[in-house]
């Protein structure tokens, strides 16, 4: 017998409320088994199916997370997003998931390079694997191959301090400015003039651009204030008087960060003192505001 729509509401309201309390006491395969469920109510066009999908995801239950990437990989019951895929194959394989980590894998060998990247992120950090800062050297060298601006910083990490191999500071710092050339190009910016022959004040300009593009959602990664927020003050940290304006804007306006005058206007303060009229212009701008 079909079951009405009300009927079908009632039920998803139902289990997502008791989801939570239910996924935890299952054992795996009844866990499968429930997932399989929504997995198929969802591949049906069921947006209920998907909801309940979603929360057992955002809760971190691995085969949840696994069967929601293979529909955006697939495009069936949602639509198609790789990068939806690929978050949520990493998600579950940092967890031990083998179809997960086996899905990543055969997207890195279609020469994905936001495959590879994930699992050099996996192995250099020991997510569902045995740790192995080799292999993750060696990921990030393929995803960087590939245009990745993240793998490129990721590897000039690992070479700068000797991660996973011997140190080499003229490759990171070739990794460093590959970063910021691939940035600025996303941002549809001219090639910058100037390299720097230092290795943290490239990479302070290669966190800077990393913000850039976050902030814009260019370049391979989605927009993301906060993430810039935190490349920013990498950045700023290091003394770089362009992510020290940027985060003080950030601040000033409440974007990506809570909105703190105080941080604000110290930050700009900061980039104003090294020549950064524009950092002046906010200032001043602050200033009428809160008279």
């Amino acid at each position: 017998m079909k079951r009405s729509g009300a009927g079908y509401i009632s039920a998803f309201v139902l289990a997502l409320a008791l989801s939570g309390a239910a996924m935890a006491a299952e054992q795996p395969g009844q866990r499968a088994g429930a997932t399989d469920w929504l997995r198929n109510l969802a591949e049906n066009g069921t947006s209920g199916g998907r909801v309940i999908l979603l929360d057992q995801a955002l809760q971190g239950y691995a085969e949840a997370q696994f069967t929601l990437a293979t529909m955006y990989r697939g495009g069936v019951g949602a639509a198609r997003d790789m990068a939806q895929a690929r978050r949520w194959y990493q998600a579950a394989a940092a967890q031990g998931h083998k179809a997960a980590l086996e899905s990543l894998r055969a997207l890195a060998g279609e020469g994905d390079s936001a495959a590879f990247y994930a699992l050099g992120v996996l192995s250099r950090d020991g997510l569902g694997v045995e740790r192995d800062p080799l292999a993750a050297r060696r990921a990030f060298h393929w995803a960087g191959e590939g245009g990745h601006i993240l793998a490129h910083f990721a590897l000039a990490e690992m070479m700068a301090t000797g991660l996973g191999g011997t140190v080499d500071e003229p490759a990171a710092l070739r990794n460093y400015r590959q970063a910021v050339h691939l940035a600025r190009s996303a941002l549809a910016l001219p090639a910058s003039a100037a390299n720097s022959s230092q290795l943290s004040q490239s990479r302070a300009t290669a966190q800077y651009w990393i913000g850039k593009a976050y902030l814009a959602g260019q370049g391979g990664v989605a927009q993301n204030a906060a993430a810039a927020a935190w490349w920013f003050e990498s950045a700023a940290d290091w003394g770089l008087a362009d992510a020290q304006y940027e985060l003080g804007r950030l601040h000033a306006r409440g974007f990506g960060v809570s909105r703190d005058v105080i941080r604000a206007i110290a930050w700009l303060e900061k980039a104003a003192a090294q020549g950064t009229s524009a950092a002046d212009d906010e200032l001043a701008r602050i200033k009428n505001e809160n008279e």
